[in-house]
């Protein structure tokens, strides 16, 4: 079973228009060829399925809502499972379109994406309708959460598949400094007290955000990335960890905060594809460091024999961490029958 999400643009209204039929939307649909009606049936004629469902997204606008309730009364009169979402604040005044209304557009093509698949369907994604802007972050975001994108290209006529990406998409950045987007996608955070924040944090984290009447928060590509990023480590069984006797003490003795800030790295270190990306040798030690970003917290690992984590060491503070180094920390000091398993 599957579910194709169609973005809704306002080419049935302009082609209903041209053709006379502008307030007579059904006899328009049932008349006229698919591949003519708009982007939509176009895109759709090539695309549906016997079982389908379709959900067409469509702008906070009057011309939006009434193009998408004319596709679904046009569709479900034709058997097909219909629901309509409205994006909120997409609108086509410049600076709600390109703040507020694509963040809005990622956050509900990710919500639907989420429902859609704890329902067992397979997704696909319709990028044919609508604003460039609309149909370029509905393609990140299918890539992004490995859901094929389709549109129809408008030089050929023909549509064309972007399949899930073979590449692996690279989210250290995030995994590195997580504490940091939680808090910004939390709430509504003054862009003041987010430029403190952001002091000690890579120039990399400000292409991710976007100021708004005197707020930072989220881009429409940091939402994509960021909740792509949730859904990887959401998803992925975690590979059991297990602390060396050292550890366990060391993570005994942290402050309760730190202690907290500790925990969720080991939690995330259970995710193969954050410490195939977030991990780095170095030079002193045979394991590897996890995370690889300028932050105090630092786990230094390696995988056994049978793919479990063994942590030897934690730290809280680089200089702890330094000096360990130029000890050495070599898992032959670390005995296997030292180390115990650890839980979140």
């Amino acid at each position: 079973m599957r579910t194709i999400i169609v973005t809704v643009g306002t080419s049935l209204l302009n082609n209903a228009e041209r053709a006379g039929k502008g307030d007579d939307l059904q006899t328009y649909l049932r008349f006229t060829e698919p591949e003519k009606a708009s982007a939509e049936t176009n895109s759709l004629s090539r695309l549906l399925q016997e079982g389908d469902r379709i959900v067409f997204l469509h702008s906070q606008t009057e011309e939006g809502k009434r193009a998408a309730e004319a596709l679904a009364t046009f569709y479900k009169n034709n058997g097909y499972p219909i629901d309509l979402r409205e994006v909120t604040d997409l609108q086509y005044r410049e600076s709600r379109f390109k703040m507020r209304g694509l963040r809005s557009l990622v956050a509900t093509l990710v919500e639907l994406i989420r429902e859609e698949r704890d329902a067992g369907r397979q997704v696909l994604v319709n990028a044919t309708g609508g604003f460039k802007a609309e149909i370029a972050y509905a393609t990140l975001v299918g890539l992004l959460f490995d859901v094929p994108v389709y549109y129809i290209h408008e030089a050929f006529k023909e549509i064309i598949e972007l399949p899930p990406t073979p590449i692996s998409w690279d989210f250290s950045l995030i995994d590195t400094y997580v504490d940091f987007f939680d808090w910004i996608s939390a709430d509504l955070r003054p862009t003041a007290e987010v430029d403190r924040r952001l002091r000690p944090l890579p120039d990399e984290i400000r292409l991710l955000l976007v100021e708004e009447e005197g707020y930072t928060l989220l881009s429409p590509t940091g939402e994509a990335f960021y909740e792509a990023y949730r859904a990887r480590v959401e998803a992925e069984r975690p590979t059991p960890i297990y602390l060396h006797r050292r550890a366990v003490r060391a993570l005994d003795s942290a402050e309760p905060s730190v202690r907290q800030v500790l925990h969720e790295r080991l939690k995330r270190l259970q995710v193969a594809e954050m410490r195939k990306q977030n991990s780095h040798s170095v030079h002193g030690s045979d394991c590897l460091v996890y995370p690889s970003g300028n932050v105090a917290e630092r786990i230094l690992y390696y995988l056994d024999e049978r793919g479990n984590v063994r942590v030897c060491e934690v730290f809280w503070t680089h200089t702890d961490y330094e000096n360990a180094l130029a000890e050495g920390v070599y898992r032959i000091h670390y005995p296997r029958e030292q180390f115990e398993e650890w839980y979140p």
